[in-house]
């Protein structure tokens, strides 16, 4: 062992988590402040998820996978799909999705390790399943925080199979040999056991009481323990032909819990095994599959779920669609912001969107709605007065109009681009536009491509300002 490596729960914590997946742990701590359909909730989510359209895509395709069952018009927001499925539902689908993406992004991994990382993902991915399926007589809630206790019950030691390197490969090498058990193994080379570095993470990214008793605390006997320790078991003996689990015992205490005979209970199981392999296709993790169940026709799923490439003006339209259609329902400003927000992500190609409101006083703009990377530190750094200076954000939201600032450091904006905005653009192009009801205006809506310093086009200011009138629009209907 090496003099410079790691040692210890809170030096591996600290590693993961700041270093290693970054992006994750700031999701997670992010969507785990989703409360039930509140403004907390759609914050939450702008913040976690509607910037990365690659999230965004295998979300919704998972969201109309059979194993949801929204019913025969696909639905085609993410904002659409929390008003749909509760909340809870989609916060789980979002945290299972960003993990996935998270876990498998690393291609240099070894064979041996990267075979490891594959096994031990499929197997918390069926025990999530599965506990959902032992604790389906409790609420809502119940479901999904077991569920997700059961997915990341071994945060730990999956997110250090997934970071590769030297110190993974020795590790797999000392526990296929198995000269002593796994966590004498651990211990003596990270001074640490996985299970202390999955509690650590669960505390760190704020991941609720459950996961860190199921973790701590296997034994107790509440039916939400049992469901998490049982349905871990089994996905462990169905993932790993030798690992050392009594199948029959397990099953005879999942058939008490649930308190139906065996054969009803392996139905049960075998239709959740199903279910596990097409959502599995559904995150785009095929690579699971084959140790969930190595017989299964992928193609079955990939073919019917594919996801098709729509173009920017047919994305446009469909969002827009949504857009009226949910004032026509009588939505909330959150729900039509946000879905606003992601028709600028999804149907003109803006990386970031952010939402200024006029404060009771009308003397200062700032962020409510914020989408993109890094959004904490827009949301707590940024806050524009509104004063005789004439700034861009002034003249917006005075004259009500849109603009677009297409070189900030120019001659021609440098008077309205004070160096507080120049911080929030980072001196990339963007739009502001008004947020208007009913002629009052109550802030702006910003958007750039700083992220990916892709141009700007007069197409693009043209469908930025089509989304920003109509949400203003669609606010004014919505509030008569």
């Amino acid at each position: 062992m090496s003099k410079h490596e790691l040692q210890g729960t809170e030096a591996w914590v600290e590693k993961i988590s700041e270093h290693e997946l970054p992006a994750l742990a700031a999701t997670v701590r992010n969507l785990e402040k989703m409360a039930s359909n509140d403004t907390a909730s759609l914050a939450s989510l702008g913040q976690s998820v509607l910037h990365d359209q690659g999230l965004t895509s295998r979300i919704l395709r998972v969201v109309n996978s059979v194993s949801y069952g929204v019913g025969r018009n696909r639905v085609t927001t993410v904002s659409r799909a929390a008003v749909i499925l509760g909340y809870n539902t989609l916060k789980h689908i979002c945290i299972t999705a960003k993990m996935i993406d998270s876990m498998l992004r690393n291609r240099d991994i070894s064979k041996p390790v990267h075979k490891r990382l594959l096994r031990l993902m499929a197997k918390s991915f069926h025990a999530a399943m599965l506990a959902r399926v032992l604790v389906g007589e409790h609420d809502e809630d119940t479901q999904e925080e077991v569920y997700i206790a059961a997915l990341l019950h071994e945060l730990g030691e999956i997110a250090f199979w997934s970071m590769g390197g030297g110190v993974t490969e020795r590790l797999d090498e000392a526990l296929t040999n198995g000269r002593a058990p796994r966590e004498k193994i651990s211990q003596e080379i990270l001074g640490t056991t996985f299970d202390k570095i999955s509690a650590g993470l669960a505390r760190s990214w704020n991941m609720g009481d459950m996961l860190v008793r199921s973790i701590e605390d296997p034994n107790r006997r509440t039916p939400e323990m049992r469901a998490i320790e049982l349905a871990s078991n089994y996905s462990q003996a169905l993932t790993d032909p030798n690992a050392k689990i009594d199948v029959q015992m397990c099953l005879s205490e999942m058939a008490e819990l649930v308190g139906v005979p065996i054969p009803g209970l392996k139905r049960r199981i075998k239709k959740c095994t199903q279910d596990s392999v097409e959502l599995a296709v559904s995150y785009g993790a095929e690579s699971l599959t084959e140790f969930l169940d190595p017989e299964a026709d992928v193609n079955r799923f990939s073919s019917d779920e594919a996801p098709h490439h729509l173009s920017d003006e047919v994305m446009q339209l469909k969002m827009l669609r949504e857009l009226t259609q949910l004032s026509m329902e009588r939505a909330d400003l959150n729900l039509l912001v946000n879905t606003a927000i992601e028709g600028l992500h999804r149907g003109v190609g803006m990386d970031r969107v952010i939402v200024l409101m006029v404060n009771q006083k009308k003397d200062k703009l700032t962020p409510r709605f914020v989408s993109c990377a890094n959004a904490g530190r827009i949301e707590t750094g940024f806050v524009f007065p509104l004063t005789s200076l004439a700034t861009v954000f002034d003249d917006a939201y005075n004259q009500q109009l849109p603009f677009w600032v297409d070189k900030p450091e120019s001659e021609q904006w440098r008077q309205k681009v004070t160096p507080a905005l120049r911080g929030l653009c980072e001196d990339s192009a963007f739009f502001v536009a008004p947020l208007a009801v009913n002629g009052k205006c109550l802030g702006v809506v910003y958007s750039d491509r700083a992220e990916t310093e892709r141009p700007l086009s007069s197409d693009d200011f043209g469908a930025f300002n089509h989304f920003t009138g109509q949400l203003s629009l669609c606010l004014s209907l919505a509030i008569r």
